[in-house]
């Protein structure tokens, strides 16, 4: 990805990524079709990318014109203009990073010939009041299937290199008491037996009025229906193929007590123990559903929150430029 280059001089990605590495990616999901990240999706996407310079961060993009757009064409364009050079706060920021590519995807492309097809076409959740959303929850699953890697919400933090094997094949509860496995966090080797059997599921089950079932709850009802596993006891997974991580790596701040991310640090010892707990995970789950009016606190400004303090280490580029971005 390089700054100052035309939408229409855009080349496609290389589709013939070395299997290791293609397994090893990070990737990202942007959906809304607006083809454009915010102040806290840059840093998400920017804390991946600099704490694991070693391995390929992949931030997937709708385009703003509708499904079936060919990128590269003037008339498809997801960009406010071809006539200048297109240069958001975002792309100067991902830009420094060498290991960052953002994809345009042409979904009636990306969808065909997948078990997801036909729900994509039949296009039940266009009318959906949860399309974006629902859109979000399949193609994520999609891409797992054709490629593999960990895929992250962006609202992820990331705070440390994710190295080591369990990292690998690997979902994360979303909270404490262990009841759901979250989809926000996940990676599967490419071809995963899960990701076909959620495919399955989810191309068979499709509700548009439900929120969250085609989400965390398909996995944990899959975790639990070919897997065994009970709720708050993740030792009864019986599956070899794939494992369970605790809350502590990415969901120590649950999302009834996500308010705390915002807590002052100059005025509460609490605000400090809490950070602390927190350094000790490998990201952290933002909730960004729960913070659609809270972006203030996120600015470089606000060093002092615990929030503000984490995004001056981990995503420093986009700290910089906080006063740039609209939203």
């Amino acid at each position: 990805m390089q700054n100052d280059v035309l939408p229409s001089q855009w080349k496609p990605l290389d589709s013939n990524i070395p299997a290791n590495l293609i397994d090893r990616r990070i990737f990202f999901h942007e959906t809304s079709g607006k083809a454009d990240l915010n102040l806290q999706q840059c840093c998400a996407v920017e804390s991946a990318a600099k704490h694991n310079h070693d391995r390929l961060v992949q931030l997937f993009l709708r385009p703003r014109s509708t499904a079936g757009c060919s990128v590269g064409s003037e008339s498809s364009s997801p960009f406010p203009s071809t006539s200048t050079f297109y240069s958001p706060p975002w792309l100067e920021v991902l830009s420094q990073y060498p290991n960052v590519a953002a994809v345009l995807v042409n979904e009636d492309h990306y969808f065909a010939g997948s078990p997801l097809q036909d729900w994509y076409k039949k296009g039940q959740w266009l009318k959906s009041p949860h399309q974006v959303a629902h859109l979000s929850d399949y193609i994520r699953i999609l891409t797992l299937n054709k490629g593999g890697g960990l895929y992250l919400d962006t609202d992820i933090l990331t705070l440390k290199a994710y190295q080591g094997d369990h990292f690998r094949n690997c979902l994360s509860y979303d909270s404490s008491d262990m009841g759901v496995i979250s989809n926000g966090v996940m990676h599967l080797e490419r071809g995963h037996r899960l990701t076909v059997q959620m495919m399955r599921l989810m191309a068979e089950e499709y509700d548009p009025s439900e929120m969250v079932f085609h989400g965390s709850q398909a996995v944990s009802f899959l975790m639990h229906s070919s897997c065994g596993v009970v709720q708050a006891d993740p030792s009864s997974n019986t599956c070899k193929d794939i494992h369970l991580l605790s809350s502590n790596f990415f969901f120590l701040i649950e999302r009834p007590f996500s308010d705390v991310l915002y807590d002052k640090l100059s005025n509460s010892t609490n605000a400090i123990g809490i950070l602390s707990q927190i350094k000790k995970s490998y990201g952290v789950h933002l909730w960004n559903s729960e913070k659609e009016n809270r972006q203030r606190p996120f600015l470089a400004a606000d060093s002092d929150s615990i929030l503000g303090a984490l995004a001056q280490i981990h995503c420093p580029l986009t700290v910089a430029k906080a006063s740039q971005f609209h939203s």
